[in-house]
């Protein structure tokens, strides 16, 4: 089997990577790997030959994220913008997040369906892995609150929240319901749902696929216990078995009738708890170190074997291909947006 290199971008990073519980990661989001750190944690107790570096090694496979990487990878320069430096004979692996494609890297693990379908076989090297690791520290709905709907949440930063839940008309229609607004904005309490009993999460009610997100929002409701009132995003949405997953809503006043159904049906909300517990058992960390060995063993590694058998010249080939391409389609998506944008001006003229 390959050995497999973890990238940690310093030593206290390191000292991070080597602690035997992802739980203690709770509290931490300096830009801390978390997530990578967590992988490591789990797949090397799964038997994963692994090891946690600081540096990028001459050869052999790196598994790492953009923000890691860029650390060592990215120079900005004048007039060229943002430059990445070729990372040698090191094959790197990049965990995409809900970031762009990475161009150092030869392999990019996406976390939404629908991004890996709409990329695969592409020069990206997509690989589609659910989010598969729970919140750090994740704590269950309290058994005792029964079907008890009086506080309704939302966790996650405020720039991610719907302009609509912010509004007075919102807040107004939950106290007549004799419910709760609860924005829980600090990342350190992200664990904690306890006293949960209803997580609507919405980027926006525009329609938008959102597919560069994962489904995380959704999964650590069935692995608390917590019904989820959901936007259509194409992650949600590729999740969904039965009407019991979640409730779908397009608008605010959706949203506020699904919080109304809830209260007024104990049945309905006992039976989407039952389904919850039933959905967790599909993202245990056993189920995630599976999948993800499936990866290294079917993938990743068979990948590698034929990396190492290009030349010099075709592996910076491929590199300046992609940084090409990134480029390519960031100044497509400008020029889009430009031209949008100037027809709705001259519209509304």
């Amino acid at each position: 089997m390959t050995k497999v290199y973890f990238y940690a971008t310093n030593e206290r990073e390191m000292r991070l990577f080597n602690r035997q519980d992802p739980d203690s990661f709770l509290g931490i989001h300096d830009h801390f790997s978390g997530e990578i750190a967590t992988s490591y944690i789990y797949l090397k107790k799964a038997g994963l030959d692994c090891e946690v570096i600081n540096t990028i090694p001459e050869e052999g496979i790196v598994f790492g994220d953009k923000q890691s990487f860029d650390k060592t990878l990215l120079e900005i320069k004048k007039y060229l913008g943002r430059v990445y430096k070729y990372p040698g004979n090191a094959m790197l692996i990049a965990m995409k997040a809900d970031y762009q494609f990475y161009p150092p890297a030869h392999i990019n693990i996406v976390n939404n369906p629908v991004d890996f379908q709409k990329n695969r076989n592409s020069i990206w090297n997509p690989y589609y892995l659910v989010f598969p690791w729970p919140q750090p520290g994740l704590i269950p709905r309290l058994k005792e609150r029964g079907c008890l709907v009086e506080n309704v949440a939302y966790l996650g930063d405020q720039s991610q929240l719907a302009e609509e839940l912010k509004s007075d008309k919102w807040r107004d229609a939950l106290s007549s319901l004799g419910c709760k607004w609860w924005p829980i904005l600090e990342p350190k309490k992200w664990n904690d749902y306890s006293n949960i009993d209803v997580v609507i999460a919405a980027r926006s009610f525009d329609g938008n696929p959102y597919i560069n997100k994962p489904a995380n929002k959704l999964i650590n409701c069935w692995r608390t216990g917590v019904p989820a009132i959901m936007t259509p995003e194409s992650s949600i949405l590729a999740e969904k078995k039965s009407d019991l997953d979640f409730l779908l809503v397009n608008s605010l006043d959706e949203a506020i009738s699904a919080v109304s159904k809830l209260k007024s049906s104990p049945e309905l909300y006992a039976n989407m708890v039952s389904n919850a517990r039933e959905r967790a058992k599909d993202f245990t960390v056993e189920k995630g170190c599976e999948r993800f060995m499936k990866f290294f063993e079917e993938f990743a590694f068979p990948t590698y074997n034929e990396w190492i058998k290009l030349t010099e010249s075709q592996k910076k080939t491929l590199f300046w291909r992609r940084c090409s391409k990134l480029k390519l389609d960031n100044f497509k998506d400008r020029t889009i947006s430009w031209l949008f944008s100037t027809l709705c001006d001259n519209f509304c003229l």
